[in-house]
């Protein structure tokens, strides 16, 4: 094998790699989003820069999270947000919520029916739906 065709070989497999990882990062936020889907403008209460987990992708500090009436919004920093829309996840969507603590950090994860994906947000993002959740029959711990 001459080196010219090593370094092809490289560059392949580390452009299949960067794909895959694309995908992945992907693949939970493209399947809420056939779900849930939103044109509605981000809320008043918007939290910018947050950091959270949509299935098992990590966002650190590009999440958008906001509450409303309807439900849970999610967006993600323009930037990085390359054809994954906003959601607006209603809150009958959620079926479960857990102590999702680390560290010094109070966090939430929530369980969401259909599809099945958890999302973790910090505590204090959350506080605002307090009324909303309990209206679902959560206890806000």
């Amino acid at each position: 094998m001459s080196n010219y065709t090593h370094w092809i070989y490289i560059v392949f497999l580390f452009t299949l790699n960067f794909l895959g990882i694309i995908l992945l990062f992907r693949h939970d936020w493209s399947l809420l989003a056939q779900s849930y889907r939103t044109q509605e403008p981000p809320p008043s209460n918007i939290s910018g820069m947050e950091s959270g987990s949509v299935g098992f992708i990590y966002y650190k500090g590009t999440l958008n999270v906001g509450i409303t009436r309807q439900g849970l919004y999610l967006s993600i920093f323009p930037l990085f947000s390359f054809r994954l829309p906003p959601l607006l996840i209603p809150w009958s969507a959620i079926r479960k919520i857990e102590p999702a603590n680390r560290m010094f950090m109070e966090r939430f994860r929530l369980y969401l029916s259909s599809p099945e994906i958890k999302l973790i947000l910090r505590k204090d993002v959350l506080e605002p739906a307090k009324e909303y959740l309990a209206a679902q029959g959560f206890e806000w711990i």
